[in-house]
């Protein structure tokens, strides 16, 4: 009950523009298990996709648990090697229980001068900093989430093995279990098989805003240029209507904020602001 409540608050503020609607539409996403304690201090890093989804990120981590305090710090075009820094800096000042770190594989910014995307070098450039990351964090004592990202258009065409990087965040995390874990986020806004979709069908008490496809009420989850999330645009900027790929996005890392010997229960299914 307590979250048929949320939802319903976060539905009443996020919900606007021509045909928005709080009225179920279709049947439930599947959004997985809640913990019942989420940990009290979380941190997220990433890129343009953690930068879109970061508003619904807030506000579920909010929902999930009003004791927490989050920091977020996400900007478009970054890699890992962009926050090092940064990193040192808060980990010198903050004290973080989890850290989230999300990054699809850009080589756009200094950090990454030279490197070609795919190469040997970009994996183990990519390698090391996860690595130098991880261990920044770890040694003050936080729980690491390695986030996934979803299949582009353009890999989905022409890129059978699009999802190196995600199978690397896999291995280091398997490698240390006990301080890591891979979340795959970007499965929650894939379809059928791991593969690109533009439409998904309306979560359970979302705007349903998008097509019917297949008689099928639904939401566009991804931007037109096959990467990021917002309906109505194709960059990285925030978006300025309800995003429903941001919201399946953030939820996917929300919910994999479970530590290995955490007890889980109950369900944030159909929150949606």
């Amino acid at each position: 009950m307590a979250a048929v409540v949320i939802a319903a608050a976060l539905l009443a503020s996020c919900s606007s523009g021509p045909g928005a609607t709080s009225t179920p539409t279709s049947t439930p996403g599947a959004t997985g298990p809640v913990p019942k304690q989420y940990p009290a201090r979380v941190a997220l890093f990433g890129d343009s996709l953690s930068y879109q989804a970061e508003p619904y990120f807030v506000r579920l981590m909010a929902a999930a648990d009003t004791t927490n305090t989050t920091y977020y710090s996400s900007q478009g075009g970054t890699a890992i090697c962009d926050w090092l820094a940064r990193m040192r800096t808060l980990r010198a000042t903050m004290h973080f229980d989890a850290v989230i770190l999300e990054f699809s594989g850009n080589a756009l910014t200094s950090c990454m001068a030279g490197i070609r995307v795919d190469s040997p070098a970009f994996y183990a450039k990519y390698r090391a900093d996860t690595l130098a990351a991880v261990a920044i964090w770890v040694s003050a004592g936080a729980h690491v989430f390695l986030v996934g990202s979803p299949v582009t258009r353009a890999q989905q065409a022409a890129d059978p093995d699009w999802d190196a990087l995600n199978l690397q965040y896999e291995q280091i995390a398997a490698g240390d279990a006990a301080h890591v874990t891979y979340v795959d986020a970007g499965a929650a806004v894939e379809g059928p098989g791991g593969r690109f979709t533009q439409t998904l069908p309306c979560l359970y008490g979302e705007p349903c805003t998008g097509p019917v496809v297949g008689s099928v009420p639904s939401n566009v989850v991804r931007s037109a240029d096959g990467v990021h999330f917002c309906p109505v645009t194709a960059n990285h900027d925030v978006c300025p209507v309800y995003s429903s790929g941001a919201f399946r996005f953030a939820d996917a890392m929300v919910h994999g904020l479970v530590s290995p010997a955490a007890p889980e229960s109950g369900s944030l299914q159909g929150v949606a602001g």
